[in-house]
């Protein structure tokens, strides 16, 4: 079914992505009893609730938090055993424009600049309505960070490391990254949680949601990870529970992309969005899906874990590598100095694959490493020295001719050695088709190498769709009376549009939470 169709089915400097869900989860149990959440509590009677949270994270726990400084009783379910969800695995990379760290900074910048960023980056594909929700609530939830105790890094804010960058410094992130943002939302709430107004159920999920007439929704079930089911009424109900990164039928029904890589939350898998599908939703912003380049799987079986990463920034240092495809041709100007040059090359090739080919004095004169370690994975340029001396380590390819290193590849022959032989002239002559203008080397002296690089994802583009007030809607644009939603539960594509923008995937979490949880819902009995 294409994106934005009807769908009745019912049911993002992290923690390196070679980690497994075991691994995961006894890091989040750890950051639990520090934080001193407890174990799951059974389904509590009284009610209705004024507000049902589905999902405790980045953008369930502001919902919650603010939701309940208005006086509103707030139940929160958490399938994991511990609140913070993404928080516990993200950078915590923010971009928020007009903040009290940019004007301390002498850096002029407003929500109408974000906003015009965005748009440029993402060529107009971004919601405009969400965008522009997002953009102007970001520098107030960043400042009540900062007044509850973010200390951003030295230097920061900045315009862009890994990402396209912005046209003013306004992204920033703390050291301990997305665990500095989760130590103080969990401060903010715990006492509303020891007084009793916010009830906390982990190792619980939401399974339905209760509906009257007008497809309203009263309430949500749940079962626990004992099976014992339970019903809670509510007032209103915010679905925040993230995408669906660890669900591969969902991403490859909604993102229309193999889903290569496991290194993200393994509780993503799509629940929100099945909830609100069922209760009368849509989803929308499928087509925005962007890959971020580079990642060099750890083996041949899918999804897996990353075990290096190819992914320079050229000015940075500058490529003598060329990258081809699967038919051996190139596909883009290895120097253009653009993060979003090099996604957008990449999505456009089949299966989102390619490969980075280089000789033998390539290797030994292109600044290190060639490939190397990201989001935790560590990986040294001895490491790749080791790999193409092994000759058993997946996805990397060394031979004497290139003939030879297009068969262990799986790269179409003569289409290699006729991009090499292409590509030489090129380099002679100093005249590129491509436009590349750094080509310090002709690829010619044996032995030949190849990395396979794949496409991967930190977070999912596709969402449920809905108004500026964050209400879910109905394929014809009716709110679903008291149901809304925040965070990756509306997909990443909605607020970065085809691209991948810095910092807007967590500032829109957090500055959307805070403003469905204190301004938007209604709490009168």
């Amino acid at each position: 079914m294409a994106d934005g169709e009807r769908d009745a089915t019912c049911g993002t400097a992290a923690v390196g992505p070679s980690l497994t869900k075991r691994d995961f989860l006894k890091r989040a149990g750890a950051a639990a009893a520090a934080l001193g959440l407890g174990d799951a509590e059974a389904a509590l009677p009284g009610g209705p609730w004024d507000l049902v949270v589905v999902g405790g994270g980045n953008a369930g726990l502001p919902t919650a938090l603010f939701a309940a400084q208005r006086g509103a009783r707030v139940l929160i379910v958490e399938a994991a055993g511990a609140l913070g969800g993404t928080l516990f695995l993200s950078s915590g990379q923010m971009a928020a424009a007009g903040t009290r760290l940019q004007k301390a900074r002498g850096i002029d910048d407003s929500p109408q600049l974000h906003y015009d960023d965005v748009m440029r980056i993402s060529r107009g594909t971004a919601d405009p309505v969400l965008l522009r929700l997002a953009v102007e609530h970001a520098a107030p939830v960043f400042d009540w960070l900062l007044d509850h105790g973010l200390v951003p890094l030295d230097g920061h804010p900045i315009t862009g490391t890994t990402h396209e960058p912005y046209s003013r410094p306004r992204y920033a992130w703390a050291e301990d990254g997305g665990r500095a943002i989760l130590q103080i939302l969990m401060a903010q709430l715990q006492p509303l949680v020891d007084s009793g107004q916010v009830r906390v159920l982990t190792q619980t999920r939401a399974v339905e949601l209760v509906q009257g007439p007008g497809r309203a929704v009263t309430g949500v079930i749940t079962r626990d990870d004992a099976g014992r089911v339970a019903r809670h009424a509510a007032r209103n109900v915010a679905l925040t529970c993230g995408g669906y990164t660890d669900d591969v039928g969902m991403y490859a029904r909604y993102e229309q992309a193999p889903d290569y890589c496991r290194n993200t939350w393994p509780y993503s898998q799509g629940a929100g969005i099945r909830l609100g599908l069922a209760a009368g939703g849509w989803v929308r912003g499928g087509q925005n899906h962007t890959p971020l380049f580079g990642a060099v799987l750890a083996d041949e079986s899918t999804p897996t874990s990353i075990r290096a990463m190819v992914r320079h920034f050229p000015p940075n240092r500058p490529p003598y590598e060329i990258y081809v495809n699967a038919a051996g041709e190139r596909f883009l100007c290895e120097d253009v100095p653009s993060h979003d040059a090099y996604e957008q090359a990449l999505a456009r090739q089949p299966g989102e694959r390619c490969w980075v080919v280089f000789d033998q004095a390539m290797l030994a004169q292109a600044p290190k490493p060639i490939a190397g370690s990201s989001l935790g994975v560590r990986w040294t340029h001895d490491d790749t020295l080791a790999a193409f001396e092994k000759g058993d380590i997946p996805h990397f390819h060394r031979a004497d001719s290139l003939e030879a290193l297009a068969a262990k590849a799986g790269i179409d022959a003569a289409g290699l050695r006729a991009t090499v032989a292409a590509y030489n002239r090129a380099q002679a002559s100093g005249l590129d088709p491509l436009g590349r203008r750094f080509m310090p080397l002709p690829l010619a002296q044996g032995p030949f190498y190849a990395i396979g690089l794949c496409g991967w994802s930190l977070y999912s583009y596709a969402g449920l769709a809905v108004d500026g007030r964050l209400n879910v809607l109905t394929y014809d644009g009716t709110p679903i009376p008291n149901l809304y939603a925040a965070g990756e539960t509306l997909g990443a594509g909605q607020f970065m549009g085809k691209a991948v923008c810095g910092g807007m995937s967590v500032t829109p979490a957090l500055a959307l939470g805070r403003l469905l949880g204190g301004q938007i819902l209604a709490f009168d009995r």
